[in-house]
């Protein structure tokens, strides 16, 4: 089972190439080097739900966006 932080990285990677940026455009918005774009997209590193709202904002989504619900019997 893939951990919340490997969901949502998944999802921040979809919402980029949507968007058509690369990671380094990503990274400049984020003010962070390109290596943490690819860390967090692949679930590497623990954000806040701060950071997460900084990174919808920047890729100009919606909360909905990355709100994932699964439901295991």
């Amino acid at each position: 089972m893939k951990s919340t932080k490997e969901i949502l990285g998944s999802l921040i990677k979809s919402r980029r190439l949507e968007k058509k940026f690369t990671q380094k455009q990503l990274a400049d918005l984020l003010e962070v080097d390109r290596q943490y774009v690819w860390r967090l997209e692949n679930g590497k590193i623990n954000f806040t739900m701060d950071y997460l709202d900084r990174v919808i904002y920047k890729l100009n989504c919606e909360q909905k966006d990355f709100i994932v619900v699964t439901i295991e019997d």
